[in-house]
């Protein structure tokens, strides 16, 4: 309307867009809030129609995951309509026997194994889509890893006493389930 009687906008008003990692995580944040409450997001209008490949990694330091974690991780990702990959992590053994290490890591992978079929399974009665990564390392890393290669990670989810006890962060939205 300005230009049209010939007068110049007042440059002191500026309409920007708050930063786009900021607005990630408000939202993200405000999302996973209702939804640990039992909110049905979907129903409020708050997830974005046809938005699909959302994803909540759900990490374990042990072989086996927890009950809570599973728990909490299908419960959240049924209503967020988003997916749960579970990633089992396992430092590398340092230990100077090479059949030592060896024996360690298949034991690992074999309990791995297992507790990500029970998790499959409870997924698949929840109606959550749901896949399994083992991976050996640095926890921290290796989750940092994770996340940047399946892109579109919206939190990390860990146990509080293995997190305490492995002392691992990651850049990533973190939640902490007791249990």
């Amino acid at each position: 309307m300005a230009s049209r009687f010939g007068l110049k906008p007042d440059p002191l008003v500026q309409a920007r867009r708050p930063a786009r990692l900021r607005e990630f995580l408000e939202d993200t944040g405000w999302v996973a809030g209702l939804a640990e409450h039992d909110l049905p997001v979907s129903e409020l209008g708050l997830s974005a129609p046809g938005r699909e490949g959302r994803k909540i990694v759900a990490v374990s330091t042990e072989s086996d995951f927890p009950p809570a974690l599973i728990r909490h991780a299908l419960g959240v990702a049924g209503r967020l309509g988003t997916e749960v990959v579970a990633l089992s992590v396992s430092k590398p053994e340092a230990d100077a026997s090479q059949a030592h290490a060896q024996k360690a890591r298949e034991i690992f992978e074999q309990r791995a194994e297992k507790s990500a079929e029970q998790f499959s399974r409870e997924a698949r009665e929840a109606g959550v889509t749901f896949r399994h990564l083992m991976r050996f390392g640095r926890v921290a890393e290796v989750v940092e890893q994770e996340c940047a290669r399946l892109r579109r990670v919206e939190f990390v989810l860990a146990v509080k006493e293995q997190r305490g006890r492995d002392g691992f962060h990651v850049s990533m939205p973190l939640f902490e389930v007791i249990g």
